[in-house]
């Protein structure tokens, strides 16, 4: 409900235009983040919902290249361009999970959150991703780590994490 929430603020009152992974990005972010009984936690991970419980098919080997080659992770230029990825009906699941993770990576980073409303009113295309956030490669460096660690903490069963969401600190890269 949260997801397709998002998707209807974003056309009808934000008037957002935005990449497909970044619309759909934003839209698993809320998603994904915490009921509480007043308020939604956002960016505070839920782990029982869509696509988190998929985490272990993402960035299966701790080596970059490896992920890349053994299709468990699309090369973010091919998410951000939305060219050059494998079939979305054969890793639809994957490429959901590059979405979430790479907008809360965005949104939730210490060096990257200051940048977040720019690249959205920008609509996130590699452009406005490259001058707001960085170059592509050097993102996708830090976000293949990020990664690594986030399904670390999700498969820890850590209780802090279950209990708040709250990813622990060092996770996301500082400013």
């Amino acid at each position: 409900m949260l997801h397709e929430g998002a998707h209807q603020l974003n056309q009808e009152v934000a008037h957002l235009e935005l990449a497909k992974w970044l619309e759909e990005g934003v839209a698993d972010y809320f998603g994904t983040s915490r009921l509480r009984t007043n308020n939604l936690a956002a960016g505070r991970i839920d782990p029982y919902t869509y696509p988190v419980w998929w985490l272990e098919d993402l960035a299966t080997s701790p080596d970059l290249a490896e992920n890349i080659r053994n299709g468990s992770v699309i090369p973010l230029k091919a998410i951000i361009t939305n060219r050059g990825g494998p079939s979305m009906r054969k890793d639809f699941n994957l490429y959901y999970l590059h979405w979430w993770t790479l907008t809360h990576f965005v949104f939730e980073s210490p060096k990257y959150r200051g940048q977040a409303l720019k690249l959205a009113e920008q609509g996130g295309g590699l452009e406005a991703f490259e001058k707001a956030i960085g170059p592509v490669g050097r993102v996708q460096v830090e976000w293949h780590a990020f990664v690594r660690e986030l399904k670390k903490v999700v498969a820890g069963n850590d209780p802090k994490f279950l209990k708040t969401g709250e990813l622990p600190e060092g996770i996301l890269p500082k400013e």
